[in-house]
């Protein structure tokens, strides 16, 4: 008989089998799942997705690809443990109310702040937003460490290189075991600029980064208050803060009030939440009963659910007791966790952002180091062939006599005292390069090599270049990404109100301008005139204004385009901008205005129309006068001018009184006009004419004068002068002119590129045809006749383009 064998029994403690057991286990939960890494902020699963996109070459340029590809790529590759888990993870990613910044570009269902599931992965698409692209920059040039796959088959990556702060932005949510992380989303120029001051200070104090980063910043907006608890999560990584959502009153039908709920505090689902309403309504809790309906209305225009309140309850105690009932008014518990140093650590604000700069530096110099090793090896080629092209005869003589190429390559190195690359790398040499022109871009290129060598020395031998490097790349995200804040912060509850159509609203100052990029933008009158309003060689045209003018919050900007409409606007609609920033093209505030449509004059308006009449000029040289009170039409939008096909508006005016009317046209031609026999007409009348054009001949100039001052004038080759309005005699109306300048001969084509009347001195901007911007005083400009041909205002550039007047001045 076959010998019987005996069952093996194991005998250990209770405590041995929880050590060898649970402790691996909870490691991998720890380190492999839950939690992110405080240098790219993601967890396992959400880099190596993100990788996996970045393999597949589904960049923001390319269509988008099935989802289900994606997650079987991933899944397949670099994480086997189940599409769910997977499809979820990038689900989250794609999602603009859970995602600080959204990092997958997600087309189809990928569910709702309602709480509705995303469709299944294979009815779904994606693709990486041009943001995460930021995450996965420069990660081929050696910046981070690679580790293995599950299988060993492949390697990934244990860290992206993260160029902006994404723990911050994107904040993590996750359970691991008796561990848990739950960091809140963050403004990326808020983020960036902390940790900007902290490479400019790094001993710069919380309470001074929490100027810069004032708080948390939820996708789904709402308020966000902070206060001690806020200052204390900062400084131990642990703390909460109190979510509330944006509300206000409005008056509905037969007197009832409705309140309004337009942003929701982050991850409430606003389905659950006013069925929460309506259940509380029904249990008759206090004041809950005077609310009769709730609707949702909410809309691609945004979120809008409405609650209608009994005509006689004051909404207010409504919304309190909404507010201890309902998750409109919710907390968030900040638990800052993270891997630092390869262990899970709790962490403030100042702890995550000195790991993330310590990165990135590391980043930076391993990238330097890359190219530096690249740009050595690069020079190391390019010495052979230059040497090469140098004694070519010989070289070409050298390997007709060689019998094979390793023969060849061989007398080379012994020839010209070159490595076996070099050699290689001059058999390899196509005979088109041996023109003169490819020569001289051989040595060009070594040349820049060199200097390259050098700036990359230089970097990997100071810390503070590497620093500087840092900053600057995150300025340019900065720049290319700036969005501003979604959550208004509150230091106490007494601070949260409810904003009310009965309210009484305070009277608000603004200043509304126009800037050469035909954008217009709103700042308070305090920010204007606190604004540094001076033109520098970093100025661009979102500073140079040509209209700038003041109105209230009650009053309305009336604004004439180049095309003769006229677009009544509140003040309020105007997007908030700052004197440096682009503003907003007028289509966006006014959908039905055309393309290619520009304000040429603004006025602001609050009960009554301004007395006087306005003088219209256009291109052609029309003229027409109207009383303002023709543009008392109820409609926003309206015809402020007839004009011809081809014709447009180039300036408007309010009329002055003993003024003639100077036109000066593009070929240099002038008139000063009596302006005794301008008609007053009507809103859609055309105007008469008021100058004499030759065929091909634009007015590029028209205005009034009051005999004193100079016309100034630049010519497109370079030329300018100012000539004295009193040279030039008053003509009767619709007469050719005489010339007010007289160009080269030498200069076909030429023609006047910027023309205006000065009175007292200031500044005019030109732009030349490579969009270089210089600016002169009107006094640098010498006074001459009217046949001279001007003064060279700057040499060796470009033909001007155009000239515009550097305006900071209110107009009214």
């Amino acid at each position: 008989m076959a010998e019987q064998k005996t069952p093996s029994i194991i005998a250990k403690t209770m405590e041995d089998v929880m050590h060898e057991s649970m402790m691996p286990y909870s490691e991998f939960v720890i380190l492999d799942r839950a939690l992110p890494r405080v240098e790219d902020g993601l967890k396992p699963v959400q880099r190596r997705i993100l990788y996996s996109m970045s393999e597949l070459g589904i960049t923001p340029d390319k269509p988008y690809r099935k989802s289900a590809r994606i997650v079987g790529d991933c899944m397949g590759k670099f994480h086997p443990h189940g599409d769910s888990s997977i499809y979820g993870a990038m689900v989250r990613m794609a999602q603009p109310f859970s995602m600080g910044a959204c990092l997958v570009d997600g087309h189809g269902n990928f569910g709702s702040v309602d709480g509705d599931s995303p469709a299944a992965m294979r009815y779904t698409e994606a693709r990486l937003t041009p943001l995460a692209l930021e995450l996965l920059r420069d990660i081929d040039k050696n910046t981070v460490k690679w580790s293995c796959n599950f299988d060993d088959t492949l390697m990934e990556p244990d860290m992206l290189p993260g160029r902006f702060p994404n723990l911050l932005v994107n904040g993590a949510s996750g359970i691991a075991v008796g561990l848990s992380t739950n960091i809140p989303p963050h403004n990326l120029m808020e983020s960036i600029d902390g940790v900007i001051a902290y490479i400019d200070n790094p001993r710069i104090k919380l309470s001074d980064m929490m100027k810069i980063i004032k708080g948390p910043d939820f996708p789904t907006g709402g308020f966000v208050i902070g206060g001690e608890e806020l200052v204390k999560a900062y400084e131990t990584g642990k703390g909460k803060v109190i979510m509330r959502a944006k509300l206000h009153i409005e008056n509905g039908d037969n007197d009832k009030k409705l309140i309004v709920i337009d942003e929701l505090p982050y991850q409430v689902n606003k389905a659950q939440l006013l069925e929460s309403i309506l259940k509380a309504r029904e249990e008759k809790k206090g004041v809950l009963t005077g609310i009769t309906e709730i609707t949702d209305e909410s809309d691609r225009g945004g979120m809008r659910a409405v609650i209608k309140v009994k005509r006689d309850n004051d909404p207010k105690p409504i919304i309190d007791a909404l507010m201890k009932y309902t998750n409109l008014s919710t907390s968030f518990a900040i638990n800052m966790v993270a891997i630092a140093d390869g262990k899970p650590q709790q962490m403030g604000l100042l702890d995550i952002i000195a790991y993330y700069v310590n990165y990135q530096r590391e980043v930076v110099l391993r990238r330097t180091r890359y190219e530096l090793d690249a740009a050595k090896e690069r020079e190391h080629i390019l010495e052979g062939l230059v040497i090469a092209v140098r004694n070519i005869d010989e070289v070409i003589k050298i390997i007709k006599a060689s019998a094979s190429t390793s023969e060849a390559r061989e007398n080379l190195r012994k020839r010209f005292d070159l490595s076996e690359r070099q050699a290689q790398a001059i058999l390899d040499l196509r005979l088109a390069r041996l023109t003169h022109l490819e020569v001289y871009k051989l040595e060009k290129e070594l040349a820049d090599v060199r200097a390259l060598i050098t700036r990359l020395t230089a970097i990997v031998a100071s810390r503070k270049l590497q620093m500087d490097l840092v900053k600057a790349e995150l300025a340019q995200i900065r720049k290319a990404y700036r969005e501003n804040r979604k959550s208004v912060m509150l230091k106490a509850t007494a601070d949260y109100v409810v904003p009310s159509e009965d309210d009484e609203k305070p009277v608000e100052d603004y200043i509304i301008a126009v800037n050469a990029n035909n954008n217009i933008k709103r700042m308070f009158v305090k920010n204007f005139t606190m604004a540094t309003k001076d033109f520098t060689e970093n100025s661009s045209r979102n500073e140079i204004c040509s209209a700038i003018v003041k109105a209230n919050s009650l009053e309305r900007v009336y604004c004439f385009t180049n095309l003769g409409n006229c677009y009544k606007l509140d003040s309020e609609s105007i997007p908030e901008g700052k004197w440096r920033e682009k503003g907003v093209p007028l289509k966006k505030v006014v959908p039905e205005a055309l393309d290619g449509e520009r304000i040429v004059f603004m006025q602001t308006v609050a009960d009554n129309l301004p007395k006087g009449n306005l003088l219209f000029y256009t291109r052609a040289g029309m003229v027409k006068r109207s009383e303002w009170k023709e543009y008392g039409v109820v409609k926003s939008a309206f015809a402020a001018i007839k004009l011809k096909e081809g014709d447009e508006v180039i300036a408007i005016e309010h009329e002055r009184k003993n003024c003639t009317l100077m036109f000066v046209t593009k070929s240099g031609m002038c008139l000063n006009a009596d302006m005794s026999d301008i008609p007053v007409q009507g809103r859609i009348a055309a105007g008469v004419k008021g100058i004499q054009l030759s065929d091909g001949d634009d007015c590029l100039f028209i205005g009034q004068i009051n005999g004193d001052g100079e016309v100034v004038l630049v010519s497109d080759r370079g030329y300018s002068k100012r000539v004295l309005v009193s040279q030039i005699d008053v003509m009767a109306r619709y007469r050719k002119g005489v010339k007010i300048v007289d160009f080269n001969k030498k200069d076909n084509g030429t023609s006047l590129a910027f023309v205006s009347y000065v009175t007292e001195p200031y500044k005019i901007v030109l732009v030349f045809e490579d969009d270089y911007l210089s600016s002169y005083s009107t006094e640098a400009l010498s006074i001459e006749n009217r046949t001279h041909s001007g003064r060279p205002i700057i040499k060796g550039r470009a033909r001007i383009k155009e000239g515009l007047i550097y305006n900071d001045k209110v107009t009214n």
